[in-house]
């Protein structure tokens, strides 16, 4: 509902006249503070243009402005040249047009709580500025709360300079008066009683667009709640509309799959010919591979040479069955079993196996072997150990076997002799006059028979070891 013209209660135009008065006798600024629907702007709107002693710039500050634009909307109705800055303080600015005005200034700003604090700043300096023989008139509009919030900011001196007003609630004669002119200005005549439409007033808090919603009321009724369906019935439209056609196209561009069919298979008997074909096919390949193995494994079997002591027909010494667990007890042999690498040994256990495999694979070598061995068991004849100088300790073993296959591996080796220490037989290989030659001939025989780790000792050191006598072919005598 739009009304031509304003209605003014007496009570807002003796709130006008006092607003005026004080914008000009007064240097402070005027904060008019009022709540929503009270009629802050209609005020304002009066203030602005019923009277004409001074030049009134009236600017309703709207959300999210930023101080430039405030300054331009308040110099553009002020000054007359269009040339002016507004980046600089209002104050600066109408200090340099002051000598020009013929007019005292009054500058209204409604919804003032949307301003920021430089801009209040400089309202509060701008009540400081004469202008055409009078102090610059500000009159801002607030809401009563952001009043409170800023007194309690500002200190003592400046809150001096701040002058507040507030917007009385309209009595009960005032209420039925402004909603008689505005029913009469509306040219409408609704059937409500007198009693009905003051006892609404009477539940009113007395604030002007609390009036004219009632009167909105009269004339038009209560306002038709739309239904949910009648909200949102386009959208549920459309998206029905979406999922039909979705399911249209997706049946059209779909291709037409058609289901599997279950497949018979038959299977042949347990007992029948044809199962026991099927099986021979399957296990054909394996029964290749096998085949195959054990070949490769006979050539291996032939491929081994025989045992070179295998027609030795001497005595083989008597070696206890637990001897060859327990370790030395002197000094010398336990130094040695410390050091002795265990590459050395893990070659000689696999001789040991291989020659178990030969004999496994001929038993008429294993029936040759068992007298010779036998006789090789006998009691040897030690001989004379050198007391000065250094040797090469090759080995440490306890079994026979191991030992001849070590005697045949060093056959090219120099000065190769035997010694026997308790139940273990210990390799000595050279004797040489300083350790340097030694060692160089420790490393020849380590590069030239692939051995790890030999071990250099003196003569002197081996005061428990039984050197035995040697013949060409390395057996060890009777």
């Amino acid at each position: 509902m739009t009304f031509q013209g304003l209605v003014l209660l007496p009570s807002q135009e003796a709130l006008i006249q006092r607003l005026h008065h004080s914008a000009s006798y007064s240097d402070q600024l005027l904060v008019l503070s009022g709540g929503q629907g009270s009629g802050k702007t209609t005020l304002l709107t009066a203030l602005a243009t019923d009277f004409d002693e001074s030049n009134a710039a009236l600017v309703i500050c709207p959300m999210h402005a930023d101080n430039a634009e405030i300054r331009r909307k308040i110099l553009v109705q002020l000054i007359s040249s269009p040339i002016f800055d507004d980046e600089i303080p209002l104050a600066e600015t109408l200090l340099r047009v002051a000598s020009t005005q013929t007019k005292p200034l009054h500058i209204i700003i409604d919804d003032a709580h949307l301003l920021s604090k430089e801009l209040w700043a400089e309202c509060i300096i701008l009540n400081q500025i004469q202008c055409a023989g009078k102090n610059i008139a500000v009159t801002l509009a607030v809401p009563p709360v952001f009043l409170a919030e800023l007194l309690s900011q500002l200190p003592e001196s400046l809150r001096r300079q701040v002058l507040p007003v507030s917007i009385e609630s309209l009595s009960l004669p005032e209420r039925e008066a402004l909603y008689q002119t505005l029913l009469r200005c509306s040219e409408q005549n609704p059937f409500t009683p007198r009693d009905i439409v003051r006892a609404q007033l009477e539940k009113q808090t007395g604030t002007p667009q609390e009036v004219i919603n009632l009167l909105e009321l009269a004339l038009h009724g209560q306002p038709e709640k739309k239904s949910l369906w009648t909200r949102y019935k386009v959208a549920f439209i459309s998206i029905v509309s979406v999922l039909v056609a979705l399911v249209i196209w997706f049946a059209v561009t779909r291709p037409f799959i058609p289901e599997p069919q279950p497949s018979l298979v038959t299977y042949p008997a347990i007992d029948s010919p044809a199962f026991l074909a099927l099986g021979q096919q399957r296990l054909a390949p394996y029964f290749d591979q096998r085949l195959e193995s054990f070949k490769l494994s006979q050539q291996r079997d032939d491929a081994i040479e025989k045992d070179p002591l295998a027609d030795f027909h001497g005595e083989e010494p008597q070696a206890d069955a637990d001897a060859a667990t327990e370790p030395p007890v002197d000094e010398a042999s336990s130094k040695t079993e410390n050091v002795e690498p265990a590459t050395t040994l893990d070659s000689f256990k696999q001789a040991e196996i291989k020659l178990e495999q030969t004999k496994a694979t001929n038993p008429l070598d294993t029936a040759d072997t068992l007298p010779k061995t036998g006789i090789a068991s006998a009691e040897v004849i030690p001989s004379q150990k050198p007391t000065k100088g250094y040797t090469i300790q090759v080995a440490t073993i306890s079994q026979l076997d191991s030992l001849y296959q070590t005697l045949k591996m060093l056959e090219g080796a120099e000065d190769v002799r035997v010694a026997k220490y308790k139940h273990l037989w210990v390799v000595l290989a050279g004797n040489y006059s300083d350790s340097k030659l030694a060692h160089e001939a420790a490393a020849k025989l380590t590069k030239q028979y692939h051995l790890d780790s030999l071990w250099v000792r003196k003569w002197a050191e081996l005061g428990g070891y039984q050197l035995q006598e040697t013949y060409p072919n390395r057996e060890i005598s009777e």
